[in-house]
């Protein structure tokens, strides 16, 4: 389970210089703390080795004298002092000559622990935070010329210095937020008005991808930013000119395409308007003969209003084919679609002895397409289909409701089949590549168009073929929302249904 987010630009942005911000005024602050704490207890412990010294002064000669009640006085005294904890003096042997306690209980006993040894070696002032953190023990030698007679050893209580530097430490952290939250605001504006302008282009070249090629950035900056702005509006402003260019391409190669299927359509439906005018003009040469006769009468005029209207549907199907219209996307039927084209293909049919038979399903859904490009796909399939016959043949045309897979949207999908030469595996796979025919007549375009039709429709094409067994088309357009028509008029299906 990939559990990684996808995060924006402006966050990634924010989030770096925010922890870098966070880590420099954390280093800052801790810094801070520190060298104020170091400060202030380099002031007690100068204050310590003042007041050992200036005691040094009063215990010099009761120490050479062993005086042990003045000893005692002094240590007692010491003791009474603001922030001294203990007070001990010792002479050469190391034994406390003056204990602070009122029952004496340390007097001519050693120093037992580890800084108490350290102290009984050493000629010089000892200062040391001991085992307990809030005591800071201070010791000096005592010493009359070069004769060491003993030393002092006191003990202050760091509690208040403790207490000052905890109100330090909540100053500065206090202190150290509100500056780091004003960072982050300034941070936050700063990379909002960076990313601004990528997040217009990222827009801008969304739009351009769903179509709206009219669409600009418009970011007027000095930067390298609108420099890039106006190279991306530029490019727009090609693709857009391009496309109109490629646009008016197609339209010329569908025109092309249409009266060439039309130039093949010719013949037959000479043939099929010929022979309903040859039976007009026979009875209305009769006519004048059998005019009394009310039965000859009756049978001449519904003849002709029924080849007549035969006619002019013939002659209606073709102009409604041929007429080049604008994109017209609208909810239609696709079972009316395809039999329209059907009809008028089935008098070709008839010529080279191919049957079309039909089964649609009646309860299809309508769908949103544009009719007449449609029209022009399944009488480039079915024309196709048509002249893969020479012997003569079947089509068979059905529709049905489809999908992918039980998780996929649903399609409409249109089936044509014939009982033709087939297509060999070599060449089915350039079937829909543009001027590629094994056809002695015909451009190539046919399926090309086609195929890049419904594409435009959000839908796919499949093919299969066996040699000597025939063909099958599969049409797949899809349901749901209708495709959407820009204002260049080129239809543009949704975007959930580009991705076959």
């Amino acid at each position: 389970m990939d559990l990684r987010v996808k995060l924006s630009l402006k966050v990634k942005i924010f989030l770096s210089v925010g922890l870098f911000y966070l880590a420099a005024v954390g280093t800052l602050t801790y810094l801070t703390i520190r060298s104020q704490r170091n400060l202030l207890l380099e002031q007690m412990a100068e204050r310590a080795k003042a007041g050992i010294s200036l005691m040094e002064l009063s215990v010099t000669g009761a120490l050479y004298k062993l005086d042990i009640f003045r000893l005692e006085t002094i240590a007692r005294e010491a003791k009474a002092l603001p922030d001294v904890d203990y007070a001990y003096i010792f002479d050469n042997n190391g034994r406390i000559v003056g204990d602070y306690h009122e029952d004496q209980n340390q007097l001519f006993l050693t120093f037992t622990d580890e800084l108490g040894k350290r102290i009984l070696k050493s000629n010089e002032i000892l200062v040391n935070i001991g085992d307990k953190k809030d005591i800071l023990d201070i010791s000096k030698p005592v010493n009359l010329g070069h004769q060491r007679l003993g030393g002092i050893r006191l003990g202050f209580d760091l509690n208040p210095i403790l207490e000052e530097i905890r109100t330090v430490t909540f100053k500065a952290v206090g202190i150290a937020t509100a500056i780091f939250l004003l960072g982050l605001g300034f941070i936050f504006i700063i990379t909002a008005r960076m990313t601004k302008p990528l997040e217009k282009l990222t827009v801008a070249a969304k739009r351009i991808e769903e179509g709206d090629l009219q669409y600009r950035v418009a970011i007027d900056r000095d930067d390298e930013i609108g420099s890039l702005a106006k190279a991306f509006d530029q490019m727009a402003e090609r693709l857009m000119q391009r496309e109109k260019e490629l646009k008016e391409s197609q339209n010329t190669l569908r025109r092309a395409d249409r009266l060439s299927s039309l130039g093949l359509l010719t013949a037959g439906l000479a043939h099929e308007i010929r022979n309903p005018l040859v039976a007009i003009r026979t009875f209305t040469q009769l006519l004048p003969e059998r005019y009394e006769d009310a039965e000859f009468r009756e049978g001449f005029q519904g003849l002709a209003l029924k080849e007549v209207d035969r006619i002019c549907g013939l002659i209606n199907d073709l102009l409604s084919f041929a007429r080049p219209s604008r994109p017209n996307v609208a909810e239609e039927n696709m079972n009316d679609i395809v039999d329209g084209i059907a009809r008028i293909l089935e008098t070709e049919a008839k010529e080279k002895s191919v049957e079309i038979t039909r089964d649609f399903t009646p309860t299809l859904p309508k769908i949103w397409v544009d009719k007449e490009q449609l029209k022009q796909v399944f009488m480039n399939l079915i024309l196709n289909a048509i002249q893969a016959m020479k012997e003569g043949g079947s089509i068979f045309i059905s529709t049905r409701i489809t999908s992918r897979n039980e998780h996929s949207d649903q399609f409409v999908q249109v089936e044509i089949r014939d009982t033709g030469i087939g297509i060999s595996p070599e060449n089915l796979e350039h079937i829909f590549d543009p001027f590629f025919t094994n056809k002695d007549e015909g451009s190539g375009l046919g399926l090309s168009i086609s195929h890049q039709i419904v594409q435009e429709h959000g839908g796919y094409v499949t093919v299969e073929s066996k040699v000597g067994v025939g063909t099958t088309f599969f049409i797949n357009l899809p349901t749901g929302k209708p495709i959407r028509q820009l204002g260049n008029g080129r239809a543009h299906a949704n975007e959930a249904n580009l991705s076959h």
